[in-house]
């Protein structure tokens, strides 16, 4: 990803890759891919993010998840559990 995304922060980068592999395990209609992957942490280092925050998660969920019923499905059950295991992966 940092190839792909020059001067995204490394902990945001691992932080997101984390993230995105976590979606990728739910039952979603499409999981995100690498451009999806790509995208999000080029608009998470262009709004100036350091690390993934929850109400800047939730803003650019969009840029990663494309069906809205995908996306309302991790809004409404596993956002939280999500966002924990990505940020604890960096410790």
């Amino acid at each position: 990803m940092r190839l792909r995304v020059p001067g995204v922060p490394e902990r945001l980068a691992a932080q997101a890759a984390a993230f995105v592999q976590g979606l990728r395990r739910l039952d979603l209609t499409k999981p995100p891919g690498v451009a999806e992957t790509i995208d999000w942490a080029q608009a998470l280092a262009a709004l100036g993010s350091r690390e993934l925050e929850p109400a800047l998660v939730e803003a650019t969920l969009g840029s990663v998840l494309k069906q809205h019923e995908d996306l309302q499905s991790v809004r409404d059950s596993a956002l939280a559990g999500l966002l924990e295991e990505a940020r604890a992966a960096t410790g």
